[in-house]
């Protein structure tokens, strides 16, 4: 077992340029995030089981007491949940994902996908108006960056193991693969290359096939057939987008708004969400849990408008208050029954022929594409669950129509680069920023080198000598300097013949300034190292390189990678 163990760890672990082993990975990260999510829904369908019965989703049929005190309730599991873990555990969820993409080389500790998953059950179980998507996104991310940290991937490719977590999980949850993957690349990533579609495209299908046998055939939301009766029902798409637009603007300022509640502890936060989803519960029941059962009632138009007028109201609050107050759950559920709410108020009111369960479907999709910044993800999701291409065109309508109005109109960001920035995280989303920032030193680092360090006496010298390499990086007391290997021979000589001062002393001519190295601790991305070099005039980078030791980035290197044609491997 061990030579084979071994040839696979090779196999993946190694320094291959080949797509292959990237879209194994990715297949076999598909797999796992199936079974995780298999194991999570079948816990959380216990949990629903045991309180609504068959239909999972039932909270309406729970007495006003109980629709009160089940927010509430988990409220206090939760307060009990975070004393009893440790506090460096405690950040989740899909914004945390896209921290730890940035600023943390994709490495998701395991201690906080198992938080995740115990919270958002708890969350998602006694009624929250969170859903599973995000918490799902965090677990299979969080396979895929321990698969990543286990085969030595380099930081890039790491990144690209995080999509694969993404579009898989969301694959599953949805039945909805090619909407998994542009989500995976809109949203998480931030960006299209190539070399990412294979092994996220593969993440993806692997996910989808596998949970419908573990789950079976039937996805969280159900396919409709539905199309746009004719071109005179443009006006109606554009007055929904614009009113989509509207609603994803209003959503946004609540959810700042709880962020920047004054209530510093966290227990009373938690405590308020439930209260406030316990109270608006009593009267409108719907809006409790992730509200699946609603969005497909409201697709078959089955509810009346103003009750959807109503439920997105209350819906409106629950939400922003669980976000906002920092209940552990995910934004895309109950983001999506905002938007299928508030397109069916559209369809019924708005001019048209078109069937109003039309207009709750592009309300659903233009609220994610418009609150997420996610547009080509939610007219994805538009053709795969419309099973018709004809509704593409509708979509298209009003979905740009609402970004226009929340992007351009209102000048609002991503609702998740609001909660970072609420966290005091701010992400690069500048194209040329986001891409230096998503690559690493250790990506270009040489181990062509040798280290003299200048207090360990002849003997180490002689050793150095022997190696011959091309770079020598001489440590003196706490600095660092590079040298070229040649540059050493004569002065090392000289020195050995007079030997009337020490190395040091024989080599401090040579030691200027402008080649001394700036000493990492740990891996820094590339905006990073040029904001350095902006400040600081240094000959490169010592940092560590996994399990290789130390590496070292010139100056010289860094500079010709980023302006010729040659790849950055």
């Amino acid at each position: 077992m061990k030579p084979t163990t071994s040839l696979l760890h090779r196999f993946f672990a190694g320094p291959s340029r080949s797509l292959l082993p990237l879209v194994l990975l990715g297949g076999v990260i598909g797999i796992l995030s199936a079974l995780i999510m298999f194991v999570f829904l079948s816990l959380l369908n216990l949990i629903l089981g045991w309180l609504n019965g068959a239909n999972l989703e039932d909270f309406e049929s729970l007495s006003p007491w109980w629709r009160l005190g089940l927010p509430v309730l988990g409220s206090l599991l939760l307060i009990l949940l975070y004393r009893l873990t440790p506090a460096s555990s405690h950040t989740v969820g899909l914004a945390y994902v896209l921290e730890r993409l940035q600023f943390g080389r994709g490495r998701l500790p395991a201690a906080n996908t198992a938080f995740q998953f115990m919270a958002a059950l708890i969350a998602l179980g006694t009624g929250h108006s969170v859903g599973r998507e995000g918490p799902a996104v965090h677990m299979g991310a969080g396979i895929a960056s321990l698969l990543g940290q286990h085969t030595n991937r380099p930081p890039s490719q790491q990144r690209l193991l995080i999509g694969c977590g993404t579009a898989a999980v969301i694959s599953a949850a949805f039945n909805t693969p090619l909407a998994g993957v542009l989500f995976a690349m809109e949203v998480v990533l931030m960006e299209y290359s190539l070399l990412g579609f294979a092994p996220i495209i593969a993440a993806a299908i692997s996910a989808s096939a596998f949970s419908s046998v573990l789950l079976g055939p039937n996805s969280i939301l159900h396919p409709v057939r539905l199309s746009l009766a004719g071109y005179g029902d443009i006006p109606g798409l554009l007055l929904t987008g614009l009113w989509m637009g509207l609603v994803a603007v209003l959503f946004h300022h609540m959810v700042r708004l709880f962020c920047r509640f004054p209530l510093k502890s966290r227990a009373l936060r938690l405590l308020l969400a439930g209260v406030i989803t316990g109270g608006l519960a009593v009267f409108v029941p719907q809006i409790l849990g992730s509200g699946y059962d609603t969005i497909n009632a409201t697709l078959s138009h089955q509810l009346p408008w103003l009750l959807l007028l109503l439920i997105l109201g209350a819906k409106l609050i629950a939400t922003a208050a669980a976000i906002g107050l920092g209940v552990p759950g995910g934004q895309i559920a109950p983001m999506l029954m905002l938007g299928v709410c508030a397109g069916g108020v559209a369809g019924a009111l708005v001019p048209g022929a078109s069937e109003p369960g039309l207009y709750a479907l592009l309300g659903m999709v233009a609220m994610m594409g418009a609150v997420l910044h996610a547009p080509l993800a939610a007219l994805a999701t538009v053709l795969e669950l419309s099973l018709s291409a004809e509704a593409m065109f509708p979509a298209m309508t009003v979905v740009l129509t609402a970004n226009l109005v929340c992007q351009h109109g209102f000048r609002q960001p991503s609702l998740l680069l609001t909660l970072l920035k609420e966290r005091g995280r701010l992400l690069q989303t500048h194209p040329l920023r986001t891409a230096l920032a998503q690559r690493y030193l250790s990506e270009l680092a040489s181990l062509r080198f040798a280290v003299l360090d200048l207090e360990q006496g002849a003997h180490h010298l002689d050793a150095v000598l022997e190696q011959k390499q091309p770079l020598v990086v001489v440590r003196l007391a706490e600095s660092c300097y590079l040298l070229e290997g040649e540059a050493l021979v004569e002065p090392c000589r000289a020195w050995r013949q007079q030997q009337e001062q020490t190395l040091a002393q024989a080599l401090a001519p040579l030691l200027d300034d402008r080649l001394r190295l700036i000493e990492l601790t740990e891996d820094a991305s590339l905006l990073t190292a040029l904001k350095t070099l902006q400040l600081e005039e240094t000959a490169g980078f010592l940092l560590p390189v996994g399990r290789q030791g130390l590496g070292l980035v010139t100056r010289r290197r860094l500079v010709t990678m980023l302006t010729t044609d040659d790849p950055i491997q």
